[in-house]
């Protein structure tokens, strides 16, 4: 396990609720270390995005939802600030149009890289995209793979 407080991406908040086993332990050692798990504004919004157009669309989310609101609840939920949108003209600037279409996790990006700390998410390419065309620093770490921490370059803007 990483050493201090790590922000959780919209993907591994997602495995979470679905319950994945190896992540489930990992937010458990976590928790115990840390006392409740840390998450963005972004990751807020994308989650209830997805159930609330879901449930605009007939289907029967409510239960999850209030899940998810709950869960929030009981979070640190970073804001994206004027720091964070700093650097996250400082990615988008630097990146590909095709990363630009990735927003959500530009700006998930952006608030790891201004607060300092390493992001916990599966979806290791897209945000070594952002740090390969902007040279800021990002630490990844993939709890659905156990505590490895991912290599990520040493840069910083």
């Amino acid at each position: 396990m990483h050493a201090g407080p790590l922000l959780l991406d919209t993907d591994t908040l997602s495995e979470l609720s679905r319950g994945n086993a190896t992540v489930t332990a990992q937010a458990r050692a976590y928790l115990g270390a840390f006392g409740r798990l840390t998450i963005s504004a972004i990751t807020v919004f994308e989650r209830l995005r997805g159930y609330r157009v879901a449930i605009h669309a007939g289907k029967p989310l409510h239960a999850q939802q209030q899940a998810f609101e709950g869960l929030v609840q009981s979070c640190l939920v970073l804001p994206f600030d004027d720091t964070a949108a700093d650097v996250a003209a400082t990615i988008w600037a630097r990146s590909t149009r095709r990363a630009q279409k990735n927003l959500g996790d530009l700006l998930i990006a952006s608030i790891a890289v201004s607060r300092r700390v390493p992001l916990v998410t599966r979806n290791r390419r897209d945000f070594e995209t952002f740090i390969e065309a902007s040279g800021v620093e990002i630490g990844l770490v993939d709890w659905s793979k156990g505590a490895r921490k991912l290599p990520t370059t040493s840069r910083r803007r």
